[in-house]
């Protein structure tokens, strides 16, 4: 947390200005007034400014205090909130709660509610990407569970600098590949696709992205829009063969059935009477 001293005419116009320039709420403001303004004789002679001793926490004290704050709206208990800084990412783990399950939720959804909050209050800060949660080390838990099913890829890509893509998984899930990933200098990834099918690339890092990008797209699999006849094609299941369907009378139970009628023999058609012209 760094001091920082402002002087002015007023107390008030200090707490603003100081506000606006560092982007600071009202939760997380703290001052102390060195010195208040007089106008002294008259007005005219010994009249003294203002002096405002302010503390301007960092983002990771920010995001604590956050957090903190948080957690006690909520009523929920908590022994502390730990927070350390890598690069423009702050990592935040909830230790002592008594109520750590409330706070994971099922598979996790509570935890990354309250991710998502922390973050949208620090969006604007410039030099912070993204803040994360933990509670009791079940984040970093379960990401090495889940990083165990994907280090054979990313081994791969490493030995034989092959773009690897890997399957269609939640954001959630990407982010956790992306941070794994920014550890290990020969690597880079990538994300192609849209929506629920959004995969990652891994490549090396000597390779560059269009490269990589070409690659891995001429890798995935490519299936004929219109197959001709006997080249995969499906069958049509919901047709039988003729032979297969049976046709029984509409007859009611009870009801004796009709007798089939005979065809009508072809008539001969009648001869046209003949018509005289009077005279």
């Amino acid at each position: 947390m760094t001091s920082i001293e402002k002087t002015g005419s007023s107390i008030e116009s200090l707490i603003a200005a100081f506000r606006g320039e560092y982007r600071i709420k009202d939760w997380e403001l703290k001052y102390e007034i060195v010195k208040r303004p007089s106008k002294g004789l008259f007005g005219l002679f010994g009249s003294k400014t203002a002096v405002v001793r302010f503390q301007l926490p960092t983002l990771e004290e920010r995001a604590v205090n956050l957090l903190s704050l948080l957690l006690n709206k909520m009523g929920i208990p908590f022994k502390r909130v730990n927070g350390k800084t890598q690069g423009k990412s702050v990592f935040l783990e909830i230790e002592g709660s008594q109520d750590s399950g409330l706070l994971i939720g099922k598979n996790g959804y509570m935890l990354e509610k309250l991710e998502f909050f922390v973050n949208r209050v620090l969006e604007n800060e410039r030099d912070l990407d993204r803040v994360y949660l933990d509670v009791d080390g079940y984040r970093e838990r379960r990401e090495a569970q889940f990083l165990n099913r994907f280090k054979p890829l990313i081994k791969k890509a490493r030995e034989q600098g092959k773009p690897q893509t890997l399957e269609p998984m939640s954001a959630t899930d990407r982010r956790v590949i992306h941070r794994h990933i920014e550890r290990d200098r020969g690597l880079r990834t990538l994300t192609i696709g849209e929506g629920e099918m959004k995969r990652i690339v891994i490549f090396s890092a000597k390779q560059k992205e269009s490269e990589a990008l070409s690659q891995a797209q001429g890798g995935q699999d490519r299936r004929p829009r219109n197959p001709r006849p006997g080249h995969n094609a499906r069958p049509n299941l919901n047709t039988r063969p003729e032979h297969a369907v049976k046709t029984e009378p509409s007859v009611k139970p009870g009801q004796n059935p009709k007798p089939e009628q005979k065809p009508r023999p072809n008539r001969r058609p009648r001869p046209k009477a003949k018509t005289s012209a009077k005279a």
